[in-house]
């Protein structure tokens, strides 16, 4: 199995506290990434979607899947509502598909893949539609999304002030000119009995026999991100 490496994109033009934070995000990455590779037996000779990547290329825990899963010998496929054409390049081998992905017009696909993507589709209703598509498109799927009860919100930068009701937790933010932050559309983050209520609600739909496990790595003494690997 491939090991971490460096990827210095950037030179001096971020801050200690980025590169900190960049570092802490690739553990935690790689963490799930070998938690997942020896769940499915390793990664080598299947195929996987990545699902909402990023375009970004300047960060070191952008889009790091990717590199992993390329690096041992997987087939990776993505897609994104946002323009990737120029991913491939970063990433040889990589296929970069239209959004959104259409099962017809792929191979069999292993697994989704999909990180921290859901706190950003909006309601509660977009996100179950959300995993309904993510389902359609393989028997399998590993997500992962910030966990809402950590105690550090990692979008805004603020402490705790996550944890109060959604309503009042959007007035503060609107308040203190984070307004992007404070609609729905852009951030809801998830606990895990919420996104275990919506996996279960889904599969429930699906009415076919699923596996699902968990994990929950850590930062800064609390669970950092939630983790849901499902399939038949």
């Amino acid at each position: 199995m491939s090991e971490i490496r460096e990827y210095d994109y950037f030179g001096d033009r971020i801050s200690w506290l980025d590169r900190l934070r960049m570092k802490s995000s690739l553990k935690i990455r790689r963490q799930i990434y070998d938690w997942f590779s020896r769940q499915i037996g390793g990664v080598s000779g299947k195929i996987f979607l990545d699902h909402g990547s990023t375009p970004d290329t300047e960060h070191i825990d952008s889009n790091c899947l990717i590199r992993w899963l390329l690096e041992d010998g997987a087939t990776v496929y993505a897609s994104s509502p946002e323009n990737i054409s120029h991913l491939p390049k970063v990433f040889p081998g990589l296929i970069a598909i239209p959004f959104p992905p259409q099962r017809n017009s792929l191979p069999p696909i292993d697994f989704v893949i999909s990180s921290a993507v859901i706190e950003h589709v909006g309601s509660q209703s977009h996100q179950i539609q959300y995993l309904r598509d993510l389902l359609s498109l393989s028997s399998g799927l590993l997500l992962s999304t910030p966990n809402r009860y950590h105690w550090l919100d990692f979008h805004t930068k603020l402490p705790l002030v996550h944890w109060l009701a959604r309503p009042h937790h959007r007035k503060i933010l609107s308040w203190i000119g984070l307004q992007f932050w404070a609609k729905e559309e852009n951030l809801r983050l998830l606990s895990k009995p919420d996104l275990a209520r919506m996996v279960w609600n889904v599969l429930l739909e699906k009415g076919v026999g699923y596996h699902v496990k968990w994990y929950q790595p850590e930062f800064l003494g609390m669970v950092s991100n939630l983790v849901v690997l499902v399939r038949k």
